[in-house]
C-alpha cells in the first residue's frame, strides 16, 4: 500500500492597528480591518480559488487514486465568511466529494497545548464544532499549530478520542528512522503519528524557485523519480502551507502545473496512491512507538519552538497572555474573550522573533520590538477591560446585599 499523503495548512490572521499607550483604556478597536481584507482577497484570488479548482479537476480525473487532506484554521474560516464567501463555497465543494479529509487544529491558530490544556481542549473542540456545522465533518486526525507535537500532546488528543496525528519528521527526533512509515505514542500506543517528509515537501514548499539549488527546475517527471529511488517510500506525507500554490509562489513559477502533473506521473508509472491520513492510519499498522519528550515544529532549521518562544520578548508576551485566562473567562465578555483568544494567534509571536526578518517586518517597517510594545498595549488594555467587569461585579454584589439589609 504505497500511499502519498498530500496535506495543506490554510490559515489567515487577523492584522492589528499600531496600538500606543494613548490608547490603552479608551480605543477597544485593534484590528486592521482593511488589511485583513486586502490580504483575504489577495489570497483568494491568487490561490485559493485557482488552487481548489485544480484539485477539483484532480479529483475528477483521477476518482478513484487522488485524495488529500486540509487543515483549515477557524480564523481562516472566519476571515473568508467576512471578505470571501466564495472561498468557503469551492471548500465545501471540495469536501462534497468525500475525497477531501478535514483535520482537527486549535480554532484560533495557538500555542495553547504549550501552556494551557483546558484551553487547548477548548479551541479544538471548537474547531471540531466548526468543521461540522460548516462541512457536515467530524474530524478524527489532528494536525497542531505549525505542526507542534510532543509525547504529552499525544496524551491529550488519544484522551480526545483522535486516532491520528500529522507532525515533522524531524531528524533529531528520527535518528535513522525513515519518515515514511506510520508510528505511535510511546504512551498512548492507540495514537498513530505520520511524519511529514522534511526534505521532499521543502523541496516544493521551499525550494522550487530557487534557482541556484541544485534539483531546480523541479518537474513532475524528477520529483516522481526522487520518490521512486528512496528504499523506504512506503508512506510519502508531504505537508505544507496552501499559499505556496498561486500566493508564495506565482503561476508563472510553474507550482501550478507542477501539482497538476505530478499525480499523472506518479499514478501512471507506479502503483502509489494519494490517501487521506485517516485511511493511511486504518490500513497501515505502527512499526514503533517513538518517543519525543521535547516539542517539535516544522519551522526553523531546529525544528523546535524558539521561532515563536524563542527570546525574552516571546517569552514574556506569552507567558502574560495566559496568566489571565480564568480571570478573563469569568468575565463571560464573548467578545473579550475572543480579542484574548486572537492575540494568541502564533503569528503575533512570530512577528517578535528577531533572528531573521519576516515578510511582515519587511512590509510594514515594524520592528519585533515595536510588535511586542503594540501587543502588551493591546493585552494592558484587555486587562483594563477584564478589571472593569471585575468591579461592576463587585459593585452590582455590594448594592444587592445593601438592599437586602434596607428591606430587613
Amino acid at each position: 500500500m504505497n500511499s502519498i499523503c498530500l496535506n495543506f495548512r490554510v490559515h489567515l490572521p487577523y492584522y492589528y492597528k499600531r496600538y500606543n499607550f494613548f490608547d490603552i483604556g479608551i480605543n477597544h478597536d485593534y484590528y486592521d480591518t482593511l488589511r485583513c481584507e486586502h490580504e483575504v482577497k489577495r489570497a483568494s484570488e491568487r490561490c485559493y480559488i485557482p488552487a481548489n479548482n485544480l484539485m477539483m479537476t484532480l479529483i475528477e480525473r483521477y476518482p478513484e487514486r487522488f485524495s488529500f487532506s486540509l487543515s483549515i484554521s477557524g480564523t481562516a474560516l472566519e476571515l473568508f465568511a467576512d471578505y470571501a464567501p466564495e472561498v468557503l463555497d469551492s471548500f465545501r465543494n471540495l469536501v462534497s466529494t468525500g475525497r477531501v479529509e478535514l483535520l482537527a487544529t486549535p480554532y484560533y491558530h495557538s500555542l495553547a497545548s504549550l501552556q494551557s490544556s483546558d484551553e487547548f481542549k477548548y479551541q479544538v473542540n471548537l474547531h471540531r464544532e466548526k468543521m461540522k456545522e460548516l462541512f457536515g465533518v467530524e474530524p478524527k486526525t489532528f494536525a497542531n499549530t505549525e505542526m507542534v507535537y510532543a509525547d504529552y500532546i499525544g496524551v491529550i488528543l488519544s484522551e480526545m478520542g483522535f486516532k491520528g496525528v500529522l507532525t515533522e519528521g524531524a531528524k533529531h527526533v528520527l535518528g535513522w528512522r525513515s519518515p515514511n512509515y506510520v508510528y505511535s505514542n510511546p504512551a498512548a500506543q492507540n495514537l498513530k503519528i505520520l511524519f511529514r517528509n522534511q526534505n521532499m515537501s521543502d523541496d516544493i514548499a521551499l525550494r522550487f524557485t530557487n534557482s541556484y539549488w541544485t534539483g531546480y527546475p523541479l518537474t513532475a517527471e524528477k520529483f516522481t523519480d526522487w520518490i521512486m529511488r528512496d528504499p523506504n517510500h512506503r508512506c510519502i506525507t508531504l505537508a505544507m502551507d496552501y499559499r505556496v500554490i498561486g500566493d508564495y509562489m506565482d503561476r508563472s513559477s510553474g507550482i501550478f502545473n507542477f501539482f497538476e502533473y505530478f499525480p499523472e506521473k506518479i499514478l501512471k508509472y507506479t502503483d502509489f496512491h494519494f490517501r487521506t491520513p485517516s485511511l493511511i492510519f486504518s490500513k497501515m499498522n505502527s512499526v514503533s512507538p517513538v518517543y519525543i519528550p521535547h516539542e517539535i515544529s516544522w519551522l526553523s532549521a531546529e525544528r523546535d519552538i524558539t521561532a515563536w518562544i524563542g527570546n525574552d520578548l516571546q517569552k514574556d508576551f506569552f507567558k502574560k497572555l495566559f496568566s489571565v485566562e480564568e480571570a478573563i473567562k469569568k468575565t463571560g465578555d464573548t467578545r473579550l474573550i475572543t480579542d484574548w483568544r486572537r492575540l494568541q494567534a502564533v503569528d503575533n509571536l512570530y512577528n517578535m522573533n528577531m533572528r531573521w526578518l519576516n515578510e511582515d517586518y519587511l512590509e510594514s517597517n515594524v520592528s519585533p520590538y515595536d510588535v511586542f510594545v503594540d501587543n502588551m498595549n493591546i493585552f494592558a488594555d484587555i486587562e483594563i477591560r477584564m478589571q472593569q467587569h471585575k468591579f461592576l461585579k463587585m459593585a452590582s454584589t455590594r448594592y444587592k446585599r445593601s438592599k437586602e439589609v434596607a428591606w430587613g
